[in-house]
């Protein structure tokens, strides 16, 4: 009975599709997102990102860098968030995203946002409770970008940099207000002490490790704007 009611679902989510695209279950809630092959796919640093996020009735989210609107999806479905918003500068995951909102039935909670990351305090404000972040996590200079330029402008920091990242998630949060960032362990040293210079204070550290050698592979930081020093560590196993 349960595939069959899955099977009815996603026949009646057809309409929203493009040519090329699919329909990922987010296995939560009878939840689906589009996704394309051939453009940016999320993975699993996302969900792990999204599960981290603690928001309650009265809180503003923004997502920043949402491709395909994933964890803007996944933190609306979990928690109580007043509002989440997603802010994507390429126009087709944008589109996707959107239509994930709709077909998903979030419309009244979720809203989506084709726009720069960088100066976006001047459309949604300064008072944002809460952003969170799932950025391009290489330098353009650290190797060569994919042919797809989806792709590229995704992983690599061609439209967006660390700094300006974190420079626009300071911005946008209140006074007391959380951000989270999931990133690779490469780059933690450059990380802290920009999140720092930002006033963004980080809070708690997962170390991730993926294997079995125990090397951290990627980071999620937790920061509080404006936040005493002060930081607890702990170690995530994913398989």
């Amino acid at each position: 009975m349960m595939t069959m009611t899955k099977t009815l679902l996603k026949s009646d989510m057809v309409e929203y599709l493009l040519d090329g695209e699919r329909l990922d279950d987010l296995e939560y809630n009878d939840m689906y997102i589009i996704s394309n092959k051939d453009k940016y796919c999320f993975t699993s640093d996302s969900v792990m990102l999204a599960n981290m996020v603690k928001a309650n009735s009265n809180d503003i989210v923004v997502d920043f860098c949402t491709g395909g609107g994933i964890i803007a999806l996944l933190v609306a479905g979990k928690t109580n968030a007043k509002k989440v918003i997603g802010v994507e500068l390429q126009e087709d995951m944008y589109d996707m995203a959107r239509r994930s909102v709709l077909l998903n039935k979030l419309e009244d909670r979720v809203e989506m946002i084709n726009d720069n990351v960088v100066g976006i305090s001047k459309r949604i404000g300064k008072n944002i409770d809460i952003v969170v972040c799932n950025p391009p996590y290489y330098k353009v200079t650290s190797g060569s970008t994919r042919q797809n330029e989806c792709v590229s402008m995704a992983r690599h920091e061609i439209t967006l940099t660390l700094k300006d990242m974190i420079k626009s998630s300071s911005e946008c949060l209140k006074y007391g207000g959380k951000f989270y960032l999931v990133h690779k362990a490469e780059r933690l040293a450059e990380i802290l002490s920009t999140l720092v210079e930002y006033k963004l204070e980080p809070k708690v550290l997962y170390n991730i490790t993926t294997n079995d050698t125990n090397k951290v592979d990627s980071i999620i930081i937790e920061c509080r704007k404006n936040g005493k020093s002060g930081m607890l560590v702990y170690n995530i196993k994913h398989d």
